[in-house]
């Protein structure tokens, strides 16, 4: 399956969109919104909640702000599950259909929002944690896996709609967390090949130095293991240039024509580091320090020869 771009900046919890909800600024949603766009998001995540404020009012307006510019399609990012049903009563979605975020299989977590998917023919983030909370193994999450598949099911979600996300977790606290989701793509595609899987990036770079390098590489190496869904700011030139990368060599790019095309537009030319500035300045002031030296000893040598 194909990869999917999320665009995350629309998140109430990043200060400049929590100030912009409160204050319903359309022209910041809708500036942030289309330049997420612009950059190949395929779905939009909105999330509205802010501390002291009316989800009920600000996720439906966050939708209507976004609607009037796009029709690219949006995640309901929730953790309030009457915001989202009275988000999804608000509005027409025939051409749209968004994806609702998310349920686990902590408690009755599942009932709250699978029979309003099967509903609404949405689709449905699942993230792999339970009452104990995040399993460190393969085999311990792809159990949940199968529990969430089961219920999903059971309330007539199509396997298709069931976006499940393997929860990446820091590298920094686990030598092992990058090759346990690989592990963990591979069972879940194997079992359940129609599922969809959806991951937010970030985490495994976290506490880290250079974060977006690790963030990067890993991205390639996910989509690789058949990972589809990712979480991402689209607008950051060196992952939205992998991206157009990882699309060409994964045969999603038909004759190579976009990543062809986002070289013209100047896109894959990525901004160099302070650090690699840095150094390539030393270089050169040590090249013409050396050439100064040189010219200094032939001009004394020359002198020399006249005398």
């Amino acid at each position: 399956m194909a990869v999917v771009i999320i665009g995350e900046s629309l998140n109430a919890t990043i200060p400049a969109i929590c100030e912009a909800v409160k204050n319903h600024d359309k022209a910041w949603i809708q500036k942030v919104a289309m330049e997420q766009v612009e950059a190949d998001a395929d779905y939009l995540d909105l999330n509205a909640q802010v501390t002291g404020c009316d989800e009920m009012i600000d996720l439906p307006w966050m939708v209507e702000t976004v609607r009037e510019v796009t029709d690219v399609p949006l995640v309901l990012d929730s953790s309030n599950p009457p915001a989202i049903i009275h988000t999804l009563e608000s509005f027409d979605w025939e051409g749209q259909v968004p994806i609702i975020s998310s349920i686990t299989n902590e408690g009755n977590s599942p009932d709250k929002l699978l029979p309003v998917a099967a509903k609404y023919n949405t689709g449905i983030v699942a993230l792999l944690m339970d009452d104990d909370g995040i399993n460190h193994t393969a085999e311990g999450r792809f159990k949940i896996c199968q529990e969430l598949v089961k219920k999903s099911r059971d309330a007539g979600v199509a396997d298709h709609n069931l976006w499940i996300d393997p929860l990446i977790l820091p590298i920094g606290t686990d030598d092992n967390v990058g090759t346990i989701s690989f592990e963990l793509l591979q069972m879940m595609k194997s079992e359940f090949p129609e599922i969809r899987t959806y991951c937010g990036l970030s985490n495994v770079s976290f506490g880290m130095p250079h974060r977006a390098l690790l963030n990067r590489t890993y991205v390639a190496m996910l989509a690789a293991n058949g990972m589809e869904g990712f979480m991402i700011n689209p607008r950051g030139k060196e992952m939205r240039a992998m991206m157009y990368a990882i699309r060409a060599l994964m045969g999603e790019d038909q004759q190579c024509g976009k990543y062809i095309q986002a070289h013209r537009d100047g896109v894959l030319l990525t901004p160099m580091s302070d650090d690699m500035k840095k150094k390539l300045e030393e270089k050169a002031a040590k090249e013409e320090e050396r050439a100064r030296k040189k010219a200094e000893r032939e001009a004394r040598r020359a002198a020399k020869a006249v005398e």
